[in-house]
């Protein structure tokens, strides 16, 4: 389990470092190279790292750092966010007791 969360976070950091140039040799490349340029830095796009993409970051429970049934606007699993509402620790939740 340790490992996953240190290969998620190595992800984020790589994507975090070429997210800008990714962004700027994209829109060089849509709007202001020629044809014959075009080949050229399409090769360079296709040649940056594949574990700094976007969609190779998965969300994580921060607490459990389970992968599956995450939560976006908690960022806590199903799991977690049962008990933490459970004992009333996530805000706008009320235990219901019929």
């Amino acid at each position: 389990m340790l490992f996953s969360k240190v290969k998620d976070l190595k992800r984020r950091k790589s994507f975090l470092n070429h997210e800008k140039s990714r962004k700027v040799n994209r829109f060089i490349f849509t709007n202001l190279l020629s044809r014959d340029k075009k080949s050229i830095k399409l090769f360079e796009l296709k040649n940056l790292k594949r574990l700094s993409s976007k969609v190779k970051i998965k969300n994580r429970c921060i607490y459990t750092n389970r992968n599956k049934g995450v939560s976006k606007y908690f960022s806590l699993s199903r799991i977690s966010q049962k008990d933490f509402m459970q004992f009333g620790l996530v805000p706008g939740f009320i235990k219901s007791v019929w």
